[in-house]
């Protein structure tokens, strides 16, 4: 294992990696392991990746599926080809893009997630652009859903659900807040729910919502 970094221009194989960091344009053709990965640029990999830590500062776009414990966003992160994002811990601002699955422990996103579903423990999804400087702005507005929200999902399943700004068709979970501007088709509450007045939502099974 070795620390490796593309700058400018520059393509792998895949490999084993104790950090190998993207500061320009990079193409990796292979399955990486690394124990941190940096994308500060632009960076399209076809194989399968392994990381502890991902932190992706620009735009990178994965045709396999992505394994981490840590995916720090502060960018976008295209996943392919119905590629899966599995991680311990998502945190940060940006967009996740996916025509599948994303496993989370925690996730906890100011942005815009496009996805079929999302599983995890504590789910925190706050897509609204207040705050956003004019790149993270430009990015929300290209990544709003066809129902003109910021995140566009299936299923979110979680034990704690917070969400902002989100088009969901069904929403499962125990303790549950459907905040600003969602519109929720179905949610299915084992604790409290909680709904704010400009959410839509319509089939109510398990809980009575509260202002």
């Amino acid at each position: 294992m070795r620390d490796y970094s593309i700058q400018g221009l520059g393509s792998i194989s895949g490999g084993e990696f104790i950090r190998l960091t993207v500061e320009g344009m990079g193409t990796n053709h292979g399955d990486i392991t690394a124990q941190y990965l940096s994308i500060e640029g632009v960076f399209k990999s076809t194989g399968n990746v392994n990381a502890g830590e991902i932190q992706c500062e620009g735009v990178a776009d994965f045709f396999g599926n992505l394994r981490c414990k840590k995916a720090i966003m502060e960018g976008v992160l295209n996943l392919k080809a119905y590629s899966k994002l599995e991680a311990e811990d998502i945190v940060g601002e940006g967009c996740i893009n996916t025509k599948s699955d994303i496993n989370a422990t925690r996730l906890k996103l100011y942005g815009c997630i496009n996805a079929k579903s999302i599983y995890g423990d504590q789910i925190e999804i706050e897509s609204k652009e207040e705050g956003y400087s004019t790149f993270k702005k430009f990015l929300h507005k290209i990544n709003l859903s066809e129902h003109g929200k910021g995140s566009n999902i299936e299923l979110i399943q979680a034990n704690n659900i917070v969400i902002t700004g989100v088009y969901a068709k069904e929403v499962i979970g125990h303790d549950i807040i459907i905040g600003p501007y969602c519109e929720v088709e179905k949610v299915n509450c084992t604790g409290t729910l909680k709904v704010h007045e400009t959410a839509k939502v319509g089939t109510i099974v398990g809980a009575t919502p509260s202002a």
